[in-house]
């Protein structure tokens, strides 16, 4: 099992970083445009600037991934 770093050993800044790295090593290997995808923290969409202090987040939290869909309207 892989050792992860705590928010106490890394700050806000390195944590953010770490998250970051881990989402784009995924988004490379599935193949997933890095732009197509949200993030939502209990229902608000979060960005790059968000830190795990500023969203108020505490340990065990989840940030759900979405691939944004667009269209969907069929004229038949």
């Amino acid at each position: 099992q892989e050792a992860k770093p705590s928010a106490e050993d890394l700050g806000d800044k390195k944590e953010g970083e770490y998250i970051k790295l881990k989402v784009i090593g995924q988004v490379s290997f599935y193949g997933v445009p890095m732009n197509s995808l949200r993030f939502l923290f209990e229902g608000q969409r979060i960005t790059d600037n968000h830190t795990p202090k500023e969203l108020g987040m505490e340990e065990e939290d989840v940030i759900e991934v979405y691939q944004e869909q667009t269209g969907g309207h069929s004229t038949v």
